[in-house]
């Protein structure tokens, strides 16, 4: 067994259920809710063949647990008897016939703990593949191509007792790194556009912010939606539905994906879109699969009441990753002339938990700090220091101007540390819906069949004492995104934030 401990509180491109469905992951990486639900079938169970020992299933069910025993920051295990749950479940990893079963009672005894990221990522397969994703017994059923894949030991999922099987047609979604460049929130209980990015085969399709996406090939997306609702909270099924529909949407580079549509008057669109390759760079850390980071930056223009200019810049970015903290670097030297400055971190899922101290510095013009991470046993604060020169060695001062950050229920863990704690300390407004909620710290730990145990080793508090667990960042001006507005080309809480920035620098 070998450890690969990660301190920062993080995770990464997609998620799934955070407490009774056991898995959200952690160390760095959310993994993606495999596609279907709703109008796929429901694969009957074939009889067994065992292909994993008794002996190999304990190792790996002994590990996990003792590895949770000693390392989680809470000694009451959040109320949860962990002895008791290893006694009851022990058992069943013993009769375990292949890794997706000693996966499923790993997550089940994971998932007791109703906590975020804790959870079993599959060893990465000897060719790249988008990761699926990992339940409880409560998950939302994971999606698989076929009934043999129930049975298969060789592929990067695991599963909980129920299979559901895609369509042919769709067999290879959620199977690559390629996208349409569509982005969705659920609004209303539908899979609405909330952006499409510049030059992606949703823009050359001609795809508009408002429309509702109401099929994946032939896979109904409210059918899909209405199932996952049934295993989850009503409010989080922003987070946990935008995830069904992502990882459908990804597949390998060129390949085609029929998407259907309701526009603005409610005219069904048919588009065949081909999926390109993700911006950015791919990046890998540790045990976990490579993952697409980007960064974008831009320039807003506004007018005060009293008709003066006034300049805001504005920062995107899709995850905590090392090559994102030069990207933002170079993206404020070049906005240090901005009168305002928005960071949107809707969608954004989290990453290495120390990225959010280094990216603060230059956002504050004092030390302080945006949280403490308790440990059992240990404290780790998240200090500020201001900058004061670039890595290229030009001097640059801290942006002192109004800050906001645009947060939603996809803002997940390294996000909310950022948010939160900067929130906390009176630097920011936030604007938008409240965080996911997903805020512990993580290790990463090597199993001895191969697979990767997340597991959070700690809690983090704001400079407030606030916990970020469950509450999650509480917006200073709730602002949701509608479809009518979205119709119009509005993004209505970057235009709250827009609005507060320039009666700000007005006053």
């Amino acid at each position: 067994m070998t450890r690969s401990l990660s301190l920062e509180p993080s995770v990464g491109n997609h998620i799934i259920k955070r407490t009774r469905l056991g898995l959200i992951a952690a160390g760095i990486t959310i993994i993606t809710l495999a596609g279907c639900v709703g109008s796929c079938k429901v694969a009957e169970e074939a009889p067994a063949q065992r292909t994993v020992s008794e002996a190999d299933a304990l190792a790996d069910f002994d590990a996990m647990w003792r590895i949770v025993n000693d390392t989680h920051f809470d000694t009451t295990f959040n109320g949860v008897d962990w002895q008791a749950v290893r006694d009851e479940l022990r058992p069943q990893a013993a009769d375990a016939q292949n890794r997706h079963e000693i996966r499923a009672v790993m997550n089940e005894a994971l998932g007791r703990l109703g906590q975020s990221h804790f959870g079993i990522i599959p060893q990465a397969p000897s060719a790249p593949a988008t990761p699926k994703a990992s339940t409880s017994k409560a998950s939302p059923p994971k999606a698989s191509s076929s009934p043999d894949d129930a049975q298969s030991d060789d592929d990067n999922t695991s599963v909980s007792s129920t299979e559901i099987v895609i369509p042919d047609d769709s067999a290879s979604d959620g199977q690559g790194d390629a996208d349409t460049g569509i982005d969705v929130r659920i609004i209303d209980g539908q899979a609405v556009v909330s952006s499409v990015r510049d030059n992606s085969p949703a823009q050359h399709a001609g795809v508009q912010t408002g429309w509702i996406l109401t099929k994946i090939r032939s896979s109904v997306i409210q059918d899909q939606l209405e199932e996952l609702a049934e295993s989850i909270d009503e409010d989080e099924i922003g987070i946990y539905g935008v995830s069904i529909v992502t990882s459908q949407l990804m597949g390998p580079e060129d390949s085609a994906i029929d998407l259907t549509f309701l526009d603005g008057d409610e005219n069904e669109i048919q588009l065949e879109i081909t999926r390109e390759p993700m911006p950015g760079e791919f990046v890998k850390f540790g045990n976990l699969p490579p993952m697409s980071t980007h960064l974008d930056w831009s320039r807003l223009s506004a007018t005060s009441q009293s008709g003066d200019p006034i300049e805001i810049g504005v920062i995107k970015f899709n995850i905590w990753m090392m090559p994102i903290a030069s990207k933002f670097e170079k993206a404020m030297y070049e906005l240090r002339d901005v009168d305002g400055l928005i960071i949107d971190l809707r969608g954004n899922p989290g990453g290495i938990g120390m990225l959010s101290s280094s990216i603060s510095r230059f956002l504050m013009d004092k030390k302080g700090s945006l949280g403490t991470m308790k440990m059992r046993g240990a404290e780790l604060k998240f200090n500020v220091e201001p900058v004061i020169v670039t890595t290229w060695g030009e001097p640059i001062d801290p942006f002192t101007g109004p800050l906001a950050i645009l947060t939603d229920s996809g803002t997940a863990s390294t996000s909310e540390v950022f948010a939160g704690g900067l929130q906390s300390l009176g630097r920011v407004q936030v604007f938008g819906t409240r965080s996911a909620g997903m805020a512990l710290p993580a290790g990463m730990d090597k199993l001895p069949s191969g697979d990767v145990l997340l597991h959070a080793i700690a809690d983090f508090v704001t400079s407030t004492g606030y916990q970020l667990e469950h509450g999650g960042v509480v917006p200073d001006h709730q602002i949701p995104l509608t479809r009518e507005d979205l119709l119009k080309g509005i993004d209505s809480p970057k235009q709250a934030a827009t609005q507060w920035i320039v009666e700000s620098v007005a006053k």
